[in-house]
């Protein structure tokens, strides 16, 4: 028995054949329309043919840069009426709305092309950060200064060398105690024994503060930071390591100081090249 819907459906398929037989299938698509096509059922499908015109209909985009530099050279070369900007500090991100909406009374925008500034920590921020509250042995502590000392402005980086060999020299005596003198410096008293002979005592300085000079974000500036230096004499041995002070206020002021390279632009120098800012682009502080 045929039900009304399987004349529907022939129907359908009736009709579809006729419009095939009159030529009507073969008739020639433009790229970047929509059309309503017939699936057979009765029912239409929307047929978009964006994909094989020359250029989209539309800007849709997500990219992602690292620097100031590039974040601000993008959002000049692709800024519209509508075009926003969010800085977030927690995340350390900037995002450009490129086709956000323009304003009250005004087209609205389809925000589906966006830039996000995705700052990166530098080598060297990340090998003291990560090393930051750890405690090492004299052999580890020495290697790192030794590997480090280049980034160290105070002491003078030949002071850290030679209290790295120190520390590889006295591995294994006894360390008795620590002395904190007038100047903040700790002495480590020491008693080493040779060959069963009398013990023979020292003591090593080392200083009670480092000043670093480490660029938090790549393609930023440098800052001076302070670590605090830390002994620990166990029963297993000396043990040493080091607090950098504050690092989150470093960290919050280079953020600050990206939003106003972006905002602003940068000048020549000699250890950044300068860039043009998106001044008259609106920034707000938020996610989008």
């Amino acid at each position: 028995m045929t039900t009304i819907e399987d004349t529907k459906t022939e129907a359908a398929v009736v009709a579809n054949l006729q419009r095939q037989a009159d030529g009507e299938a073969h008739e020639p698509i433009h790229a970047g329309e929509i059309y309503l096509v017939p699936d057979g059922d009765g029912s239409l499908e929307i047929v978009d043919t964006d994909e094989w015109a020359d250029t989209p209909r539309r800007i849709t985009a997500n990219r992602v840069v690292t620097d100031a530099a590039s974040f601000a050279s993008y959002v000049n070369r692709h800024k519209t009426d509508g075009t926003e900007v969010f800085a977030h500090t927690n995340s350390a991100s900037i995002v450009a709305v490129i086709d956000s909406h323009e304003g009250t009374n005004r087209d609205g925008g389809w925000q589906k092309h966006r830039l996000t500034l995705s700052l990166e920590h530098s080598k060297p921020w990340l090998a003291w950060s990560r090393a930051d509250g750890n405690w090492f042995d004299q052999d580890e502590f020495a290697e790192f200064l030794e590997n480090r000392y280049s980034e160290v402005i105070d002491p003078d980086p030949a002071r850290m060398i030679d209290i790295a060999t120190t520390f590889e020299a006295k591995k294994g005596v006894d360390f008795k105690s620590g002395i904190r003198t007038d100047s903040g410096e700790v002495k480590l008293q020491f008693e080493e024994t040779v060959k069963a002979k009398a013990g023979q005592k020292g003591e090593l300085e080392i200083p009670k503060k480092i000043q670093l000079a480490l660029r938090p974000y790549v393609g930023g500036p440098i800052y001076s930071i302070w670590a605090n230096f830390r002994y620990r004499i166990t029963a297993s041995g000396l043990r040493l390591g080091f607090i950098l002070e504050r690092p989150e206020n470093i960290l919050d002021a280079a953020f600050a100081d990206v939003v106003t390279d972006v905002v602003n632009g940068r000048e020549d120098s000699d250890t950044l090249p300068g860039f043009q800012g998106i001044a008259d682009t609106p920034l707000f502080y938020g996610k989008p």
